[in-house]
């Protein structure tokens, strides 16, 4: 086994790992999110720059496992909301944010005709900042996090207009 086929193998397990994870949060969401659509298109963006750069070959041991496991991940990815335990986020290196962790959250209540829209931007006591969108309307995203972020956790509601 040549060096290059044990690294595709590595990881590759290792997105079979994290693939199991996100999967996991993402069927445990009880308030679900609008789904992020941007994860699927920077993975392909980056799929075609690998190919059209050489990064990648086609013949390479391992990569149509790669490939797949790394486009699922995307599409699993573009899943947010609320679980009972943790939000959870759209992104490869964070998943999920404990609701013990956030200390501010601002709603914005989007006027839509057809949807009301209302963005959640989550701010963590390390001042690092997520971002949800939720179909509905701002009382029902105040109601599920009452019940599950702490009392000292500040929420404010803005409009757009």
């Amino acid at each position: 086994m040549t060096s290059l086929s044990t690294f595709y193998y590595t990881i590759d397990l290792l997105l079979l790992v994290y693939a199991c994870y996100s999967w996991y949060w993402q069927a445990s969401l009880q308030v679900k999110g609008r789904y992020r659509l941007s994860s699927i298109i920077w993975a392909i963006i980056f799929i075609w720059l690998a190919f059209t750069w050489n990064y990648i070959e086609k013949g390479d041991p391992g990569i149509n496992v790669f490939l797949a496991l790394f486009l699922f991940i995307s599409i699993i990815d573009g899943f947010t909301g609320f679980a009972d335990k943790r939000a959870v986020v759209s992104g490869y290196f964070k998943r999920t944010v404990r609701y013990s962790d956030i200390s501010f959250v601002r709603l914005i209540s989007v006027p839509n005709p057809k949807k009301p829209t209302v963005i959640c931007i989550l701010q963590t006591v390390k001042e690092r900042q997520y971002y949800l969108r939720f179909n509905g309307e701002v009382n029902m995203v105040i109601g599920v996090l009452r019940q599950r972020l702490s009392s000292d956790a500040r929420i404010e509601v803005q409009n757009i207009i």
